[in-house]
């Protein structure tokens, strides 16, 4: 008799057991480290930065609460479903090790690689670039844009034409000050990662408590000290934007850039101190906390600036808009130290946890092998973290970090869904699983987690299709690699019928998708 419990047929390549994956691995973060990793990850300049963004896509108050309410929402479903993941395989890997399992080896194998080698190191080089560009240099009063470090004129792509037109244009290359400086913060904090777990957990403790603590002492100063409402900038728009689909859109991606990272605990599950209780409580608690605290610095910002004001703002971030409106420069100083420790405390929590990807996959074959090495007497991801820092230190150096946190935009909503759909998957074919955490809510709240996502997704095609740039697609580059690895690692495998397969749907898609573009834009 067939039993519901046996494991889902596996490739001969990835049959090793998975239990045997982190054996070695030692457990030393707490509760409160594991809160920090989440809550760090989360807190940075989106809160101060969207904020205006948001409101100038949408109607009025209601909905502008309602899409920061929103955003929590979303990473709560997605907490609860990757709660239950993360108690009943606390393995290094998090999405890597899900989808494996799940999915099988080649869906493991590409994600694992967009994540790693795109959306992790692109973020890490995004943020530690942003601290010195816009908190750091005018704390001290310097530019650091500007070029320390020059070579003779190349053909090369510049940023610019990276993230917007795509045109190739001869351009000097040169190195400013702040990514100078980023690629040191990059290496400091590899290097406090490589000493241990224990000790990088801790300054994760104190980093994101801190923050947590100004933040909201801030915002209730504001709304205790301040009048009402200051008088509005001269360049506020008289009237209301009509309330859109597309304003929604647009409105839920700014706000759900703001929450991620609720994640990034399930990468070191390996490491966590009673993952059963520990994981799902820190994802869950956290994005309580940070979803109170958005709303709560949102509720501050409306009383200063008035909801017109606020929308006026433009990438103005949030803060500084409001410590002008009330002629206060310690509290734009204070805001820009709130935001720039926020920002290294993100840094340091994606540095943690990110590396894990690339050591799981080392662990099954699908990285370089030497990645899967726990070194030093606290059995640290040395490799790993060391080859992260190598490859965000080189997409510093060539400028191209926004271009590919745009470019992974789609990808992001892609991999997030697959981990969220493995919890149902697994559910059916692994009931035999230990489940110390049940997600809550199941199967309704990962559900509209997954709902939610496909229409992040669907606003981003949307947005490409009516947009009259030469190059509108440019969001999808991310999932375009995404397939392109699943159909290379399909066919590595002998599977070559089914990499055909993908790859036709794929270019199938992509031909379907340029065809509705030009529709659109023609008429």
């Amino acid at each position: 008799m067939t039993q519901a419990n046996t494991n889902p047929p596996r490739d001969r390549a990835d049959a090793a057991p998975l239990d045997a994956t982190d054996a070695e691995t030692p457990r030393v973060i707490g509760g409160l480290a594991a809160f920090a990793v989440v809550a760090g990850s989360m807190l940075g300049v989106g809160i101060f930065l969207f904020p205006g963004k948001v409101a100038a896509a949408v109607d009025g108050e209601v909905a502008f609460f309602a899409l920061w309410a929103l955003g929590g929402f979303f990473a709560l479903a997605g907490s609860v479903a990757c709660g239950e993941l993360g108690a009943m395989m606390p393995k290094a890997g998090g999405d890597y090790v899900f989808q494996r399992e799940a999915f099988g080896p080649s869906v493991a194998f590409a994600s694992g690689w967009v994540l790693f080698a795109a959306i992790f190191a692109g973020s890490i080089a995004s943020m530690s670039v942003a601290v010195f560009q816009y908190e750091i240099g005018p704390l001290v009063g310097v530019n650091l844009n500007g070029a320390v470090l020059g070579f003779d004129p190349v053909t090369l792509p510049t940023a610019a034409a990276l993230g917007h037109d795509l045109e190739i244009a001869g351009t000097a290359v040169t190195i400013s000050g702040a990514q100078l400086l980023a690629m040191g913060l990059i290496l400091a904090l590899t290097f406090l990662n490589d000493l241990g777990t224990r000790i990088s957990a801790g300054a994760q403790i104190l980093l994101t408590l801190a923050p947590i603590a100004a933040l909201a002492a801030l915002a209730a100063w504001v709304l205790i000290a301040a009048p009402p409402v200051v008088a509005a900038p001269t360049t506020v728009k008289e009237g209301a934007t009509a309330l859109t689909l597309g304003g929604l859109a647009a409105g839920f991606l700014a706000v759900n850039f703001a929450y991620s990272g609720w994640i990034n605990i399930i990468y070191v599950a390996s490491e966590v101190k009673d993952p059963g209780k520990n994981v799902p409580r820190s994802m869950i608690s956290a994005t309580l906390g940070v979803t109170g605290l958005y709303l709560f610095l949102c509720v501050a910002f409306i009383a200063v600036l008035g909801f017109a004001g606020l929308s006026a703002l433009g990438w103005t971030d949030a803060g500084t808009g409001v410590a002008q409106a009330l002629g206060s420069p310690l509290l734009g100083t204070l805001v820009l130290v709130v935001i720039a420790v926020a920002i290294v405390t993100s840094v340091n929590a994606t540095v943690l946890s990110s590396a894990r990807v690339a050591y799981a996959m080392a662990k099954r074959g699908a990285f370089w092998k030497g990645a899967g090495v726990l070194s030093g007497p606290n059995r640290t991801p040395r490799r790993a973290l060391w080859v992260q820092a190598g490859l965000s230190s080189v997409i510093v150096l060539s400028g191209t970090f926004d271009a590919i946190v745009e470019m992974t935009s789609i990808a992001m909503f892609v991999t997030g869904s697959l981990t969220v759909l493995s919890l149902f998957v697994l559910r059916r074919t692994r009931p035999d699983l230990p489940r110390p955490y049940r997600a809550t809510g199941y199967p309704v709240l990962p559900a509209l987690y997954v709902l939610l996502a496909v229409f992040a997704i669907g606003a981003k095609l949307w947005e490409a299709m009516t947009s009259t740039s030469d190059h509108p697609f440019f969001p999808l580059i991310g999932v375009g690699v995404l397939c392109v690895a699943m159909v290379v690692h399909l066919g590595a495998t002998g599977r070559l019928k089914r990499a055909a397969g993908v790859a036709v749907v794929f270019l199938a898609a992509g031909l379907l998708l340029h065809g509705l573009s030009h529709w659109n834009v023609t008429g």
